[in-house]
């Protein structure tokens, strides 16, 4: 799914060009669905907890959606990477009290205290990050051969997963909870966890097998499945606001221990080096 326009009408050799204006537009689109939860907030159509929850669960999948606009050159990893380390600056700012921007803290702040910005939101922000300097889906040399789908699987579980058990949690979950350190976990939200984050990774996970045949969805179901349940019980046993750190690292050594279990991931480690 590597996409360079220029490349196509005949331009080459304007990566670096390409890849700015994919940036840009990876920018806005996320920029966008945090602006429109932000109108949608203060309409009063939706509370804060149903917003902060469609933020969660979209931003990081549409963000890497987008990585199939940057051309595949040396530059596109870092160009990509930049759209979330805005926004870790931007929470830094915000949660520190150095800027005001009532629409990022009433979207995606449950008590409407800025500070808020500074734990799970900032954790979520920098993960992107780290998933995308160690294992963007575009190599640098621009083939396909040695992409992995680590980052859609950890996405996977991450935003879908976990923005899933909250929802179906506070909706389903009844007064029986459980949790260590703080957290109020609950059954159903547990199953939604796992529900979730199979659901969003196969998605992922579809979308991209679309250009890269290795990504087949028949042979990564079961690992999807593996990855994911570990995610949930590891969700289970997280603390209250370290779920963003926890989610991510347990979806990242599982899909990295695949192989020596077992599965199916004949894929590299890592896409950086």
């Amino acid at each position: 799914m590597v996409f360079n326009l220029l490349e196509l009408l005949g331009f080459p050799g304007l990566e670096l060009v390409w890849d700015f204006i994919a940036f840009i537009v990876s920018f806005i689109l996320i920029l966008m669905l945090v602006q429109i939860n932000a109108a949608i907030e203060k309409s009063g159509k939706l509370s804060t907890t149903v917003t902060r929850k469609v933020i969660h669960t979209f931003a990081a999948p549409l963000w890497v959606v987008t990585w199939v606009l940057f051309s595949g050159s040396v530059f596109s990893r870092w160009l990509a990477l930049i759209v979330p380390l805005l926004f870790v600056i931007l929470f830094v700012a915000i949660g520190t009290g150095k800027m005001v921007n009532e629409d990022f803290v009433s979207s995606m702040s449950r008590s409407g205290d800025p500070k808020e910005l500074l734990g799970g939101t900032l954790y979520y922000a920098f993960l992107m990050m780290v998933v995308a300097v160690l294992w963007f889906y575009v190599p640098a040399d621009a083939t396909l051969a040695n992409a992995t789908p680590l980052a859609l699987i950890v996405f996977g579980c991450l935003a879908g997963g976990d923005g899933l058990a909250d929802v179906i949690g506070r909706k389903y979950g009844g007064e029986k909870k459980f949790g260590i350190g703080g957290a109020e976990k609950t059954l159903a939200g547990t199953i939604g966890m796992f529900i979730g984050s199979v659901l969003s990774s196969i998605i992922l996970v579809f979308l991209f097998s679309i250009e890269v045949s290795s990504f087949a969805l028949i042979d990564l179901l079961l690992p999807i499945i593996v990855v994911s349940i570990v995610a949930t019980i590891v969700e289970a046993l997280t603390p209250k606001g370290l779920d963003n750190i926890t989610i991510t690292i347990a979806a990242i050594v599982m899909c990295l221990i695949l192989p020596y279990i077992g599965l199916f991931w004949p894929y590299p480690l890592f896409t950086l080096f």
